[in-house]
Protein backbone atom coordinates (compact mmCIF):
# COMPACT_ATOMS: atom_id res chain seq x y z
CA UNK A 1 0.00 0.00 0.00
CA UNK A 2 2.71 2.43 1.02
CA UNK A 3 3.83 1.59 -2.48
CA UNK A 4 0.56 2.80 -3.99
CA UNK A 5 0.43 6.10 -2.21
CA UNK A 6 3.75 6.74 -3.68
CA UNK A 7 3.61 6.49 -7.01
CA UNK A 8 0.05 8.33 -6.34
CA UNK A 9 2.13 11.30 -4.92
CA UNK A 10 4.58 11.17 -8.08
CA UNK A 11 2.04 11.15 -10.48
CA UNK A 12 0.00 14.05 -8.70
CA UNK A 13 3.50 15.83 -8.15
CA UNK A 14 3.82 15.67 -12.05
CA UNK A 15 0.16 16.66 -12.84
CA UNK A 16 0.41 19.34 -10.94
CA UNK A 17 4.16 20.18 -12.23
CA UNK A 18 2.73 20.47 -15.75
CA UNK A 19 -0.95 22.30 -15.03
CA UNK A 20 1.42 24.86 -12.78
CA UNK A 21 -1.09 24.70 -9.84
CA UNK A 22 0.81 22.16 -7.10
CA UNK A 23 3.29 23.29 -4.95
CA UNK A 24 6.54 25.38 -7.08
CA UNK A 25 9.15 27.32 -6.30
CA UNK A 26 7.56 30.65 -5.74
CA UNK A 27 8.22 33.14 -8.42
CA UNK A 28 8.80 36.87 -6.58
CA UNK A 29 5.66 38.84 -7.36
CA UNK A 30 6.43 42.47 -8.99
CA UNK A 31 4.71 44.86 -7.76
CA UNK A 32 4.02 47.53 -9.21
CA UNK A 33 5.26 51.05 -7.98
CA UNK A 34 3.08 54.51 -7.84
CA UNK A 35 4.58 56.83 -9.82
CA UNK A 36 6.37 59.54 -8.26
CA UNK A 37 4.63 62.61 -7.02
CA UNK A 38 4.66 65.67 -9.57
CA UNK A 39 7.16 67.85 -8.74
CA UNK A 40 7.27 69.64 -11.88
CA UNK A 41 4.38 73.27 -12.38
CA UNK A 42 2.69 73.45 -15.26
CA UNK A 43 3.06 76.90 -17.70
CA UNK A 44 -0.10 78.32 -15.51
CA UNK A 45 0.85 77.33 -12.43
CA UNK A 46 4.41 78.74 -12.95
CA UNK A 47 2.39 82.03 -14.07
CA UNK A 48 0.23 82.26 -11.89
CA UNK A 49 2.91 81.80 -8.62
CA UNK A 50 5.56 84.25 -10.96
CA UNK A 51 2.64 87.19 -10.77
CA UNK A 52 1.96 86.24 -6.71
CA UNK A 53 6.18 86.55 -6.07
CA UNK A 54 5.94 90.03 -8.13
CA UNK A 55 3.38 90.85 -6.17
CA UNK A 56 5.08 90.07 -3.10
CA UNK A 57 7.89 91.65 -4.28
CA UNK A 58 6.32 94.83 -5.05
CA UNK A 59 4.30 95.11 -2.06
CA UNK A 60 8.00 94.99 0.60
CA UNK A 61 8.80 98.22 -2.01
CA UNK A 62 12.45 99.21 -2.32
CA UNK A 63 13.37 97.86 0.65
CA UNK A 64 13.08 94.61 -0.92
CA UNK A 65 12.37 91.00 0.35
CA UNK A 66 14.51 87.83 1.27
CA UNK A 67 14.32 85.19 -1.51
CA UNK A 68 14.00 82.29 1.36
CA UNK A 69 11.18 84.41 2.76
CA UNK A 70 9.51 84.56 -0.50
CA UNK A 71 9.42 80.85 -0.73
CA UNK A 72 8.18 80.10 2.85
CA UNK A 73 5.53 82.49 2.51
CA UNK A 74 4.58 80.92 -0.52
CA UNK A 75 4.90 77.53 0.01
CA UNK A 76 7.26 76.48 -2.29
CA UNK A 77 10.62 74.67 -2.50
CA UNK A 78 13.95 76.38 -2.78
CA UNK A 79 14.76 75.38 -6.49
CA UNK A 80 11.01 76.16 -7.70
CA UNK A 81 11.48 79.74 -5.60
CA UNK A 82 15.11 80.11 -7.26
CA UNK A 83 13.27 79.51 -10.89
CA UNK A 84 10.85 82.02 -10.63
CA UNK A 85 12.81 84.76 -9.14
CA UNK A 86 15.21 84.09 -12.34
CA UNK A 87 12.45 83.91 -14.27
CA UNK A 88 11.56 87.75 -13.23
CA UNK A 89 14.40 88.60 -13.29
CA UNK A 90 15.08 87.85 -17.26
CA UNK A 91 12.02 89.90 -17.68
CA UNK A 92 13.54 92.70 -16.10
CA UNK A 93 10.91 93.08 -13.06
CA UNK A 94 12.98 92.44 -10.29
CA UNK A 95 16.69 93.09 -9.23
CA UNK A 96 18.53 89.68 -7.24
CA UNK A 97 21.54 90.86 -5.15
CA UNK A 98 23.43 87.72 -3.07
CA UNK A 99 23.47 88.87 0.47
CA UNK A 100 24.41 86.74 3.60
CA UNK A 101 21.23 86.76 6.28
CA UNK A 102 22.11 85.24 9.69
CA UNK A 103 25.12 83.07 7.93
CA UNK A 104 23.41 82.36 5.09
CA UNK A 105 23.46 82.95 1.29
CA UNK A 106 20.30 84.18 -0.12
CA UNK A 107 19.01 86.55 -2.76
CA UNK A 108 17.44 89.92 -1.47
CA UNK A 109 14.90 90.62 -4.67
CA UNK A 110 13.70 94.28 -5.19
CA UNK A 111 11.65 95.48 -7.56
CA UNK A 112 12.73 97.40 -10.71
CA UNK A 113 9.84 99.21 -10.92
CA UNK A 114 7.37 100.37 -8.96
CA UNK A 115 3.75 100.71 -10.10
CA UNK A 116 2.44 104.20 -10.68
CA UNK A 117 1.03 106.09 -7.63
CA UNK A 118 -1.86 107.50 -9.32
CA UNK A 119 -2.24 109.79 -5.80
CA UNK A 120 -0.48 112.53 -7.14
CA UNK A 121 -3.00 112.96 -9.93
CA UNK A 122 -6.46 112.85 -8.06
CA UNK A 123 -4.75 115.98 -6.34
CA UNK A 124 -4.18 117.13 -9.63
CA UNK A 125 -6.08 120.60 -10.01
CA UNK A 126 -7.48 120.12 -13.60
CA UNK A 127 -9.98 117.58 -11.98
CA UNK A 128 -11.60 120.51 -10.44
CA UNK A 129 -10.35 123.19 -12.19
CA UNK A 130 -13.37 125.44 -13.24
CA UNK A 131 -12.14 126.48 -16.91
CA UNK A 132 -10.60 122.84 -17.99
CA UNK A 133 -13.26 122.71 -20.92
CA UNK A 134 -10.92 125.76 -22.35
CA UNK A 135 -7.86 124.78 -21.23
CA UNK A 136 -5.27 124.22 -24.25
CA UNK A 137 -1.97 124.53 -25.21
CA UNK A 138 -3.46 126.83 -28.43
CA UNK A 139 -5.70 129.24 -25.82
CA UNK A 140 -4.98 132.03 -23.57
CA UNK A 141 -5.84 129.40 -20.81
CA UNK A 142 -3.45 126.60 -20.80
CA UNK A 143 -1.15 124.63 -18.30
CA UNK A 144 1.86 126.93 -19.37
CA UNK A 145 0.59 129.96 -17.77
CA UNK A 146 -1.89 127.74 -15.42
CA UNK A 147 -1.49 129.30 -11.43
CA UNK A 148 -3.39 125.74 -10.02
CA UNK A 149 -0.65 123.64 -11.53
CA UNK A 150 2.76 125.28 -10.82
CA UNK A 151 2.50 125.07 -7.24
CA UNK A 152 1.07 121.51 -7.18
CA UNK A 153 4.11 120.42 -9.61
CA UNK A 154 6.34 121.77 -7.65
CA UNK A 155 4.69 120.13 -4.49
CA UNK A 156 4.58 116.54 -5.71
CA UNK A 157 8.00 116.52 -7.53
CA UNK A 158 9.54 117.28 -3.80
CA UNK A 159 7.34 113.95 -2.56
CA UNK A 160 8.87 112.20 -5.60
CA UNK A 161 12.24 113.02 -4.27
CA UNK A 162 12.24 110.59 -1.18
CA UNK A 163 10.78 107.87 -3.84
CA UNK A 164 14.00 105.88 -5.67
CA UNK A 165 13.22 105.59 -9.04
CA UNK A 166 14.93 102.48 -10.80
CA UNK A 167 16.15 103.45 -14.31
CA UNK A 168 14.66 102.19 -16.93
CA UNK A 169 15.57 98.65 -18.72
CA UNK A 170 15.95 98.76 -22.08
Amino acid sequence: MARVEKVAKAKASKSSKASGTGPQTEKPVEKKQKPPPRTEKTEEELVDLTSRVYKLVVERGKDGVLQSEIWKELGLTSRDGSRLAIRLEKRGMIRRVKVLDDGRWTYKLTPLRLPANISSMESAPCIVCPVESKCSVTTDINPLTCPLIGPWVIKEFAASKTIEVAPPVV
